[in-house]
């Protein structure tokens, strides 16, 4: 078994040394991050020939039922995603020693960090909210609620918003797991505390305290004097305590964000081309699944369109 480092509470962590194999093909770079039952590695991929990311469970939690459980739960809710604002799972491997799943490493800083050194303009904080908001809409279109929406778990690359770390969604509607409150506390839901089933308006509740946070510095628990006129009304939409008084869809958050926006911002800088506003609203047929079903239209454009 590879190293590992034991804490004063008896639960481990890897030791891996950089460059340890530690499954065939993955070789140990840095720790990125851990949860209760799981740590993700920066990892080099030797088929690939790329940096990922990889979640595996504790040494204290090999073998265990909810370490695996937790994986296999991740793994179906990535399952069939495709969407350049979500994280993409690349491999899983459940049945190997350790098990694990491989994700793209999105490079760049997190929120989080990014807050430690800088201070958003107006205009960065809507776009940022829109490339969120446009990734939630693709997730609750698959039935789907990330719930845990923060600046630790969104990933600027090349300056655009990334989310990450779907390791505790769960579809609409699905019960909360029986023990405590499963999220980050400051930017959770009142009834997402009170682990209700999940629901789409718990992650919106989560970006209206991401985006109070960008717009200010302050986190969700500080007070703050003021926000900017176009952000006021929406936060406060998002943040009310009752979910049946927050907008109802991420689609709507996104068009008053957009709407938002400086009328002098540069076409280029606009987060869709104009004449996608004429296609508010709009999505492809699905299939039994939530994914769009493509006819010959869909199959040419995913092959750079027709072809004469």
């Amino acid at each position: 078994m590879p190293p590992s480092s034991t804490s004063t509470d008896d639960r481990t962590r890897w030791a891996f040394e950089p460059g340890h194999e530690f499954v065939p093909g993955l070789a140990a770079w840095a720790l990125l991050g851990g949860g209760p039952r799981c740590e993700t590695w920066l990892a080099w991929d030797l088929d690939r020939w790329s940096p990922v990311a990889v979640k595996l469970p504790h040494p204290h939690e090999l073998g265990r039922a909810k370490a695996e459980a937790a994986l296999a739960r991740e793994l179906a809710a990535l399952e069939g995603l495709a969407h350049p604002g979500l994280q993409r799972l690349l491999d899983a491997r459940l049945d190997a020693s350790p098990p694990h799943l491989v994700f793209e490493y999105v490079e760049g800083p997190t929120l989080a960090a990014a807050l430690d050194d800088e201070e958003f303009e107006l205009v960065d904080v809507l776009l940022i909210g829109t490339q969120v908001a446009t990734a939630l809409r693709y997730l609750h279109g698959r039935g789907l609620v990330h719930l845990d929406v923060k600046p630790g778990n969104t990933v600027l690359r090349e300056g655009r918003a990334v989310l990450i770390d779907l390791g505790i969604a769960r579809r609409i509607g699905q019960p909360h797991p029986p023990g405590r409150a499963r999220g980050s506390r400051t930017y959770m839901a009142p009834e997402q505390a009170a682990r209700a089933p999940a629901h789409p308006s718990m992650d919106l509740y989560a970006l209206g305290a991401l985006l109070r946070e960008l717009a200010t510095g302050a986190r969700p628990d500080e007070p703050v004097a003021s926000l900017p006129p176009a952000l006021a009304e929406l936060t406060d939409a998002l943040l009310r305590p009752d979910p049946g008084d927050r907008p109802g869809t991420a689609e709507e958050v996104l068009m008053a964000l957009a709407a938002a926006l400086p009328d002098g911002l540069a076409e280029e800088d606009r987060p869709w081309p104009p004449f996608v506003s004429g296609l508010e609203g709009r999505r492809p047929p699905a299939d039994e699944q939530g994914r769009p079903a493509r006819g010959p239209a869909g199959a040419a454009a995913a092959t750079g369109g027709p072809r004469g």
